[in-house]
């Protein structure tokens, strides 16, 4: 039996798509690259969530909510990534 634990990063389609990453398993640590398809707003997903690769080593993180542009590719944990994949809202790559 395979844990489930969801974390809603944020919502899409006027809210009627949640996109909903299984932190049970976060995924390997090696970083997963994604192309987005929407303006993608990350919100603040709480305390223990680690730092998304993609803002490692700013020496200053963005304040919450932050939007990265559509068409952007960005590094992201495993979890997240394929969130947004399942979501429709980015492709790996």
């Amino acid at each position: 039996m395979t844990e489930t634990r969801l974390l809603r990063l944020r919502t899409i389609n006027g809210d009627a798509t949640r996109i909903m990453a299984n932190v049970a398993y976060m995924g390997s640590q090696a970083p997963v690259s994604v192309t987005l398809g929407i303006d993608y707003t990350l919100e603040n997903p709480g305390a223990g969530f680690p730092v998304r690769p993609f803002l490692t080593g700013r020496s200053q993180h963005p304040e919450f909510p932050y939007t990265v542009a559509s068409g952007t590719t960005i590094a992201l944990l495993q979890c997240e990534a394929n969130a947004l994949v399942a979501a429709g809202a980015a492709t790996y790559g």
